[in-house]
């Protein structure tokens, strides 16, 4: 049987140390828990799809230098001398990119009561040629064909036909098929002829990232964004050839950004990563220096009771008893940590949700980190418990 009024006592005797330590545990307990919780979805976050075939596509920015040009004529011809290059499946120009955080969005209607669902979407504007170079999924209905673009938009044009991605279609049409329905842009209608699975923005790190829209208008800007999909193993070869390959077809122009998708998408988490990566440490220093601490406690109480265990040993207390005695006293501090950790855990996820937005801490995270904590706690407590169990009742005595 546990002696734990001996244990208490001696603790209270001597309250320094253990309350140091409970503080300890309860501040890594708190860290702990909530640093797990924003990695986990910090993860999540840069795991998310974008619905496209992003290991071969590459994407950039071109900008004319005159403004006296036609540009969908220009458009034209620099989508036909990019598809020319050897390795390239297709390519388009549009008005943005996914996750490059610079684009345009509208809020568009499911109808014009007062029962209407409204959503700020992203817009993807292109010819027929944008949906094949993303690589979408269609998944009802049908894509652009040449007939459905707009060739000659003028100012405030709006389109007559769209595609949604299907968080978009089941938003607006909630268990029902989008496909000839119509959704009001300005309060004007346009029919929908197709749904594709996903499409993410360019905002990576807003709510509704996968509310998108394609939109068969060819840019009219003098500044256009370019996807170019290559066959696989070819990405590399084409990005090369890209740059030479526009110029040639007009040299008065400034190409920027010209980079894989790869890059596009570390570029668009790196500050992600890099909160990830440094949560990570933290949680490692504290682990390793809540360890060092239970140690060094332990180690502590066994050089300041060496007579007293040497007394118990001779009394006929076995070793086993005597790591339980010291096990027990350490899973006492912890525990009283564990309490005060968890209502400091909860506090700092308050703090979190109500100044950075992060979501409630599930309660699976705080669980897992008592437990764990727990156990590395008792594991560092062994080394000296057992080495407090080796203590000769001869040497312990001596001077008695």
């Amino acid at each position: 049987m546990f002696e734990l009024r001996p244990i208490l006592s001696a603790l209270l005797r001597s309250r320094a140390g253990p309350l140091l330590i409970i503080l300890q545990l309860a501040l890594t307990l708190a860290v702990v828990a909530n640093a797990a919780h924003i990695i986990q979805e910090r993860l999540a976050l840069m795991a998310r799809d974008t619905g496209t075939s992003e290991s071969e596509l590459i994407g950039f920015t071109l900008s004319e230098m005159h403004m006296d040009k036609d540009f969908i004529s220009q458009r034209r011809l620099d989508e036909q001398a990019l598809r020319a290059i050897p390795g390239v499946i297709d390519a388009a120009a549009t008005n943005q990119i996914p996750l490059t955080n610079s684009g345009s969005s509208t809020t568009i209607s499911s109808s014009l009561d007062d029962q209407r669902v409204d959503l700020n979407i992203g817009y993807f504007q292109g010819n027929e040629h944008l949906f094949t170079t993303l690589g979408l999924n269609l998944v009802e209905g049908r894509a652009f064909t040449a007939n459905d673009i707009m060739t000659d938009p003028g100012l405030g044009t709006l389109p007559t036909q769209v595609m949604l991605s299907r968080y978009a279609a089941e938003r607006y049409f909630p268990g029902e098929s989008a496909v000839g329905k119509q959704v009001y842009l300005h309060d004007t209608p346009i029919e929908v002829i197709g749904v594709y699975d996903r499409l993410q923005t360019p905002w990576a790190h807003r709510n509704h990232t996968y509310a998108s829209v394609l939109v068969p208008m060819e840019n009219a800007s003098f500044f256009a964004r370019y996807l170019v999909r290559a066959e696989a193993g070819q990405r590399d070869a084409v990005l090369n050839l890209v740059e030479q390959t526009l110029l040639k077809v007009n040299p008065d122009r400034v190409i920027t950004g010209l980079r894989t998708f790869d890059e596009i998408r570390q570029r668009a988490y790196r500050n992600d990563s890099a909160m990830a990566k440094l949560l990570g440490t933290v949680i490692v220093l504290l682990l390793v220096v809540t360890a060092l601490g239970v140690v060094g406690l332990a180690s502590y109480s066994v050089g300041q009771r060496r007579k007293q265990i040497g007394t118990r040993r001779a009394l006929g207390a076995t070793r086993t008893a005597i790591v339980r005695h010291f096990l027990t006293e350490n899973l006492m501090i912890c525990l009283a940590g564990m309490v005060l950790g968890t209502l400091a855990t909860f506090a700092l996820n308050q703090l979190l949700m109500h100044h950075y937005e992060l979501s409630r801490l599930p309660p699976s995270y705080l669980w897992l980190t008592l437990a764990g904590l727990v156990t590395l706690s008792q594991l560092a407590a062994a080394a000296p418990a057992i080495k407090a169990a080796r203590v000769s009742p001869a040497l312990a005595t001596r001077s008695i």
